[in-house]
């Protein structure tokens, strides 16, 4: 049998490119043959190597019940031409479940891997439903840090990096900031980051005081990157740099989960 946390992590991904691939799609309808073979091979997987241990965990996050329901609705919605828009949300909360049965499930296996504090968790499902490229970003920034054994710390930084700056571009495209009436700066060819993040806490009607706090921050994690970065390149001993970046990256991260969650408004 499959490992179980692998299986659920392969299946969740087809699943996010499934959804990826029907929300992109120019038809207002789907076809049969655009879901059946990854959603019958996602569900196949998962009753084989998942459900038997998942049954074996007392008091889960997510319910088996609701789980097993999503799919029987994601097959059935894909056994004949749909209208696209209805996919979109049992493959939504069927990730969001599978996330769940995964903590469930590291936890039964007395892993500490992406075990999720309670503002992890809220990015992470808040991410999925919204930008689910930005939740793979961020998601895979949590199993590098947690993992711990990195050679190198610039790509979890820079996918930190990422997930952010996606979730401003969402939540303040240039056209809105821009009829706002904020000026562009100088040389530049749209509103800068900073001006995204003023600008979608100000329509929080967030304090002054936030909103500066935020672009510090902001600065904060740009330049931590950038540092990080930078030593990639600069330092020979690499066990070196990866033991003395770890903590780095995880303060950069701080940075990162508290902007994300001032931008994603999660208390």
């Amino acid at each position: 049998m499959a490992d179980p946390i692998a299986a659920l992590e392969e299946i969740t991904a087809n699943l996010r490119s499934l959804a990826i691939t029907i929300a992109a799609a120019k038809s207002k309808s789907i076809a049969p043959a655009q879901i059946q073979p990854i959603a019958s091979t996602c569900a196949r997987s998962y009753f084989e190597h998942v459900h038997p241990q998942l049954s074996l965990i007392r008091n889960p996050e997510c319910k088996i019940e609701q789980i097993d329901l999503l799919f029987q609705e994601v097959l059935k919605l894909g056994s004949a031409r749909r209208p696209r828009d209805v996919f979109a949300k049992p493959i939504d909360e069927l990730c969001q479940c599978l996330l769940l049965a995964t903590i469930d499930l590291m936890k039964a296996r007395g892993s500490a891997r992406l075990v999720l504090s309670d503002t992890e968790r809220s990015i992470l499902l808040t991410l999925q439903k919204m930008l689910p490229a930005s939740s793979a970003s961020y998601e895979q920034a949590l199993r590098d840090i947690s993992q711990g054994n990195r050679v190198s710390w610039r790509g979890t930084a820079n996918e930190l990096r990422e997930a952010l700056r996606e979730v401003m571009d969402h939540l303040a495209p240039d056209d809105k900031v821009l009829a706002s009436g904020i000026q562009m700066e100088e040389g530049a060819k749209g509103p800068t980051q900073k001006q995204k993040v003023r600008f979608i806490l100000k329509a929080r009607r967030s304090s002054g005081t936030a909103v500066a706090s935020a672009e510090t921050s902001l600065d904060t994690v740009d330049e931590m990157v950038a540092t990080l970065a930078r030593q990639t390149y600069t330092r020979t001993n690499v066990s070196t740099h990866s033991a003395t970046n770890a903590p780095e990256i995880r303060n950069l991260k701080r940075y990162v989960d508290a902007l994300l969650a001032d931008l994603l408004a999660i208390a």
